[in-house]
């Protein structure tokens, strides 16, 4: 499982005004007004794995709004955490009461569905 390099978000689950959930491509929440202005920067961001375990997750620099660290012309680093093989699967970790809680990232047909609300390829 070679998964060192950047991904896109190609995919997201929208949560409607009824609460009602649907996967949208990225492509479309992100021109869409109507979804939440969190969930737009959402679908415009990426991951990179890096080779030491490390997660980083990116955000298009114009919807940063100055926050973040800089990591190239493109993107900024909103936030770091930690990815892991085990037997075959992926795992990345969402911190909870400041401690590491591992997530299965679920393979989908073209990449992982992450934390159950984006999809994300190559």
């Amino acid at each position: 499982m070679n998964i060192t390099g950047t991904w896109k978000v190609t995919e997201v689950c929208v949560f409607g005004e009824d609460f009602s959930q649907s996967w949208r491509t990225a492509e479309s929440v992100a021109s869409d007004e109507s979804v939440h202005p969190m969930q737009r920067a959402f679908a415009q961001s990426a991951y990179r794995f890096e080779e030491d375990g490390t997660l980083l997750s990116l955000m298009p620099k114009e919807l940063a709004a100055g926050m973040g660290e800089p990591y190239d012309d493109d993107y900024v680093i909103a936030k770091r955490t930690k990815w892991k093989e085990e037997n075959g699967k992926l795992f990345i970790a969402a911190e909870a009461n400041g401690s590491d809680d591992w997530q299965e990232a679920v393979p989908t047909g073209t990449g992982y569905e992450v934390f159950g609300y984006q999809r994300i390829a190559r």
